[in-house]
């Protein structure tokens, strides 16, 4: 075990049997089996329900009994990424768990601390004898990261608890009191395909940094995807080029830091085609060369001149049209919040078939009406070029509520235990506690959590030390 003598203990005890098991989004039942198992071995009170969300009720320690209950909150579903040279298969097998003593991760992959460490201070809480902490009612939600399913489809009517602490922030000592409402966007593009004499070509677009599109969207880091598309535009305004297939990213609410596609090119255009490439990317790279300057595109041919069933001319250049002209990135900032983005998008995934290309758009706003009218943006572009689209997950803002007993709380106890004030703060990326809010009345809400670095990319660490802090924190404000 990577874990065992990392502290507190009990924390990455959990924390590493969650690493062992596959949980990235839409790959949850062995999770939740885990976690209902861990209830029932516990004689604890634990309900599932059809999306697979398990909420898990334990009473208040001695002395504590009569006290209000209080609502523990997190979600077991992980981004699942990894490097191009990492042989895990990610649905059906664990993590190689690492750690300097300062830092763990996963080699060659996502390490799912977002929000496995919220699933584990929960098991932990759950699992002790002797922490003080009133009744708890641990929910523990599905699909987060594809659209916030789980939390959309649970049913809360049971608890009794009117305080909810969410362990899904990634910073310590920030307190997250309110944050932007989303919805995802699939746009397809029917394809027509011919038969075509090219050299099959492989476009490669590498060396971005990828990240969070909700927390790292207004760094301007590159998107791959468009990235690939805008170079094969360019291309061409100088030769003939035939898309055969592309794709690229991961995930709706990741920064595409990777994509690829295969095109067939005249042999006597391939000199011409590398060239505009080449020229493609020392735009771009001048473009990023401050915010993402790793960009790298490389051509390498994959066949000689040969017959092959390619996209007709006009449709690659409609889808690839398509994809330059949709909205990217940040699109507004709040004009009451310095430094906060209010309104943005992200282009995640592109997939391809033989008869259409998709692609996965994640919008977010703390704005309902700027949410929607980019929405209709998105949506317009999507028909005008002949797609159609489809809206999933949409989700609603959660509003910063005047007065808070729960914030005044845990500001208070995080004073006498530091001597200085945390960070009350709104944030650009979803969280669940906006749907909660909408299925108990009166609900008072806040979302703590440990230091991470680099979450839903293969780069992710988290702290040793801060989970440590975040643990002795949440003991003291339960206590």
């Amino acid at each position: 075990m990577a874990f065992e003598n990392l502290e507190p203990r009990e924390v990455f005890h959990f924390f590493e049997e969650i690493c062992r098991i596959p949980h990235g989004s839409g790959n949850l039942q062995k999770i939740s089996d885990y976690l209902v198992s861990f209830a029932k071995e516990r004689g604890l009170e634990v309900r599932r329900d059809d999306e697979l969300n398990v909420i898990i009720k334990a009473p208040g320690s001695a002395g504590y009994e009569d006290k209000a209950p209080v609502i523990l909150q997190g979600h077991m579903d992980m981004v699942a990424v990894k490097n191009d040279d990492c042989d895990i298969d990610m649905k059906t097998e664990g993590l190689r768990t690492a750690t300097d003593g300062e830092f763990v991760w996963a080699e060659g992959t996502s390490l799912g601390g977002d929000d496995g460490i919220a699933v584990a201070y929960c098991l932990a809480l759950l699992d002790s004898k002797d922490i003080p902490h009133p009744p708890l009612e641990v929910v523990i939600t599905t699909n987060e990261e594809t659209g916030m399913f789980g939390a959309a489809a649970i049913d809360l009517s049971d608890l009794k608890g009117k305080q909810l602490i969410n362990i899904d922030n990634e910073e310590e000592g920030a307190f997250i009191v309110s944050c932007a409402g989303g919805a995802r966007i699939y746009s397809q593009f029917p394809l027509k395909r011919e038969s075509f004499v090219g050299n099959l070509l492989k476009v490669d677009i590498s060396g971005l940094q990828g990240g969070h599109s909700g927390e790292m969207i207004k760094c301007g880091r590159g998107n791959a995807n468009i990235i690939l598309a805008r170079t094969l535009l360019e291309a061409l305004d100088d030769v003939d080029v035939r898309l055969v297939t592309i794709e690229g990213g991961v995930a709706d609410n990741a920064i595409p830091s990777t994509a690829t596609a295969l095109v067939l090119v005249n042999a006597e255009d391939v000199d011409a085609f590398v060239k505009s490439v080449g020229v493609t990317l020392k735009d771009v790279q001048g473009e990023l060369e401050v915010k993402d300057p790793g960009l790298d595109i490389a051509v390498s041919e994959v066949a000689e001149s040969a017959e092959q069933s390619a996209v007709t001319p006009q449709d690659t250049k409609k889808v690839l049209t398509a994809i330059c002209a949709m909205p990217d990135g940040v699109q507004a900032m709040s004009s009451s919040v310095e430094g906060l983005v209010e309104t943005s998008l992200n282009l995640g995934i592109i997939k391809c078939d033989e008869e259409k290309v998709t692609i996965d758009q994640s919008v977010r706003s703390s704005v309902g009406s700027s949410k929607k009218a980019l929405m209709r943006k998105v949506t317009s572009i999507t028909t005008v070029f002949g797609g159609s689209y489809e809206i999933s997950g949409e989700y609603p803002g959660w509003k910063f509520r005047q007065e808070s007993e729960l914030r005044d709380h845990m500001v208070s106890v995080y004073e006498k235990m530091y001597g200085k004030k945390p960070q009350v703060m709104a944030i650009h990326a979803g969280l669940e506690c906006g749907l909660l809010s909408e299925k108990i009345d009166d609900l008072d809400c806040i979302s703590i959590g440990p230091d991470m670095q680099d979450i839903h990319s293969a780069k992710e660490k988290l702290s040793v030390a801060s989970t440590k802090n975040v643990w002795e924190y949440l003991k003291a404000v339960l206590a």
